[in-house]
This record gives C-alpha cells, structure tokens and sequence, in this order.
C-alpha cells in the first residue's frame, strides 16, 4: 500500500472532500489526510490511494464509503459543557425577551457539526437548570453531523469519561448513570432532543428552518474560504430574523459581508441576523 500520496493522488482526494464535505486538507496537511485514509485503503484492501479514489468515485458503494470516510476525516473533539459561557448567554440574554412569543411554540435550536451529541445535550441541562421551563418554556433541539457513526452515538447517549472532563463529581452524578465503565445520560436530560445525518456542506441537506439560534463550533476553522461562506448563507436562511450564530472561540465573521452583525452580550461576541 502507498505510505504516502503522491502530488496527483492527494489534489485528486483533497479536492474530492473539500468538494463533498467542504474540508480543506492544503499542502501543510496532506499527511494529516493520508493518515485518515489509509484504515480505509486497509479495509477494503486496495493498494493505493488512486484506486481509493477512484472507489470513491465509481464504485457501487461509494454513497456508503462516504459515509465510513465522514467518520475518518471530520474532528469529533467534543466534550459535555464545552465553552460554556456561551449557554448561559442563550439562557440570560437570547431567550428573555423571546418569552412572550416562546408561550405559543416551543424555542428551536440546532447543534450543527453536533458529532456524539455533547453539545446538544448540554443544551437541555443548561435549559433544564434556567428556571425558564418553570415560565413555560419548551424547546426543540435538532443535532446533525455528516458522520453516521457519531449520530448513532448521539442516539445512544452513552459516553466514555473523557467526554465528562469538564463535569465535576456532582455533576456525574446529577446527569449520569454509571454503566461498565462509562456513562450513561439520565433520560430525562435528553428532552426535546432529534439527531439526524446531515452534510452541513451540501446545498440539498435535510436542515430545517426557523430556529431561533445555531451553534456550529470549532467546525469552520476546517472549511475551505467557499463552503465557509456557503454554510454561513445557510445559517442565514435556517434561522429568524434576529436569530444568534454562536462559534467557537477561534472562529469569526468579522469583516465577511455576511448576514449577521456581530453583537457584544457581557464580554464575548455573538452573531445575529439582520432582520
């Protein structure tokens, strides 16, 4: 099997997942993606990553090999309560004043790039531990990934104890059940919770509208410059008018022409959509 691909094996992969997923693998990192697909080449014992691509391209499996390579190239990094600030912005700044609309239809929120289902489950408890349910309040929080595999963990809600770093002793015990060595999300933390496989880079993705705030984090740092901008225009159209974007730490719109401005809430920045 080839260690390494050559200069026309990689631009013809590269281009292929930027193209498909809207990743970019530049010069800098084609061992990092050589290092992703070569389990794949193992796998399905082929001997080069040409005819890795060309499985890709032709094969009658290729829908399915797709699905298996999601799962291979995407960052899954995650963890419960991860940037947690940004929770309870949503919860002290972006739903008070949607509370009087919020009596007649439930608040809707999507984890987008949701991978095993941390956030969005962190999302209900931050919820749940508001108070907000108490005036009423009841949501929908829809997560989707490209990678199947990460939904069906998701579903599952069961998780190992690197994913709880960030939760001290009461916390594990407040929302999980130990289970052979791991954890198991107590069920009523999972309420108002869908996942579904969905690649956030195709334009035909099966996202629904009218969401009241996305959070899509620490995903678009991988993005080419073209499906960055594509998935922001996305965004703009799944959510209201006045809906919030939340991204990660290391990501920005700044100076991007898009459909958001971005606004202060206490010390961090947040984007909302233009009316």
């Amino acid at each position: 099997m080839t260690a390494v691909p050559e200069d026309v094996e990689w631009k013809l992969l590269a281009d292929l997942v930027r193209d498909r997923m809207g990743l970019q693998f530049d010069g800098g990192r084609r061992e990092l993606l050589a290092s992703k697909l070569r389990p794949r080449l193992r796998d399905l014992h082929l001997r080069s990553f040409t005819e890795y691509y060309h499985y890709l391209r032709f094969h009658p499996s290729s829908a399915s090999e797709f699905r298996n390579l999601a799962t291979h190239v995407t960052n899954n990094e995650t963890y419960f309560f991860r940037e947690a600030h940004q929770f309870d912005l949503l919860v002290r700044n972006v739903i008070p004043p949607l509370m009087p609309s919020l009596r007649a239809r439930p608040l809707r929120l999507l984890s987008a790039g949701c991978s095993s289902g941390e956030e969005a489950y962190s999302l209900v408890i931050a919820l749940q531990n508001s108070g907000l349910e108490l005036g009423g309040l009841r949501w929908t929080i829809d997560g989707c990934d490209v990678s199947a595999d990460r939904i069906a963990r998701a579903r599952a809600g069961v998780y190992d104890e690197i994913a709880l770093r960030a939760c001290d002793a009461g916390a594990r015990a407040r929302y999980f059940t130990p289970r052979d060595g791991r954890f198991q999300l107590k069920d009523r933390h999972r309420k108002g919770v869908t996942f579904q496989e969905a690649n956030l880079a195709d334009s035909a993705g099966a996202v629904r509208e009218g969401y009241h705030a996305i959070f899509c984090r620490n995903l678009l740092i991988y993005f080419s410059p073209d499906a960055f901008d594509q998935l922001i225009a996305r965004f703009a159209r799944w959510l209201e008018p006045g809906g919030y974007l939340f991204l990660g730490h290391s990501e920005s719109l700044i100076d991007r022409g898009s459909a958001f401005l971005p606004v202060c809430l206490g010390q961090h920045v947040v984007y909302r959509k233009l009316a």
